[in-house]
């Protein structure tokens, strides 16, 4: 039986944060202060199980395609460029790569996303927002090639797999070397809980994404997906 995904109902910026801990990085803070969101969107995920089939799969490239639409946006900002070290965190083909993608699967063009909120935002939030989603959508790539996924639903790099079959070793060090940029600055309270605040709303954000696009299982055990 398939029932509709329901939005989980946790709130778009946790409050109060706790005082930050002297010694605490800034990614820390991120995981302690604002980690059930990332578990709830883990259940909610394993649940949907979007690789289940080519259908599912479809689903989820187009969330992954409107996330990436949302962080584009960010990387316009040439004062997001100051801070990340590596330009190969942006991986300007993506966007083709799942296009072609989604036209394979029949699933073009996508639905309508939810109205991003990477308008307007700080630099501080933005830069939780980016770090946030990459790191999203990075693991579950990840864990797609090591699991061999592509080959499961039998996609290739000519028939629907481009995106996730494409190799992940630049994205994954530049993803690492924005993480040790953002660990070494010295980023005030205030800065600290902007970074959290803008990283929960790029959770809220795949939240409302995932409640459009996808639909759960409920009649299987679900696989552990992050």
């Amino acid at each position: 039986m398939h029932n509709p995904y329901i939005a989980l109902q946790f709130p778009t910026v946790p409050a109060p944060f706790a005082p930050t801990p002297s010694g605490r990085t800034l990614t820390q803070r991120l995981t302690e202060d604002a980690g059930f969101l990332h578990d709830y969107l883990r259940d909610g995920l394993n649940l949907i199980e979007p690789f289940r089939t080519t259908e599912h799969y479809a689903g989820f490239l187009t969330v992954e395609y409107h996330m990436l639409a949302d962080v584009r946006r960010l990387y316009a900002d040439e004062e997001i460029w100051r801070v990340i070290p590596d330009p190969e965190l942006a991986d300007a083909p993506r966007a083709s790569r799942m296009e072609a993608d989604l036209h394979d699967l029949e699933a073009w063009p996508p639905s309508p996303g939810a109205t991003p909120a990477t308008h307007g935002l700080g630099l501080m939030e933005a830069l939780g927002w980016l770090y946030a989603s990459e790191g999203l959508m990075l693991s579950l790539d990840m864990m797609a090639q090591s699991q061999n996924l592509g080959e499961h639903l039998g996609l290739s790099e000519e028939n629907g797999g481009r995106h996730l079959l494409s190799p992940l070793g630049s994205r994954t060090r530049a993803w690492r070397s924005l993480a040790a940029v953002l660990d070494s600055a010295r980023f005030s309270h205030a800065q600290g809980t902007d970074f959290v605040s803008g990283a929960s709303l790029a959770y809220h954000r795949l939240d409302e994404l995932l409640s459009l696009a996808l639909r759960p299982r409920a009649d299987t055990a679900p696989a552990e997906m992050i």
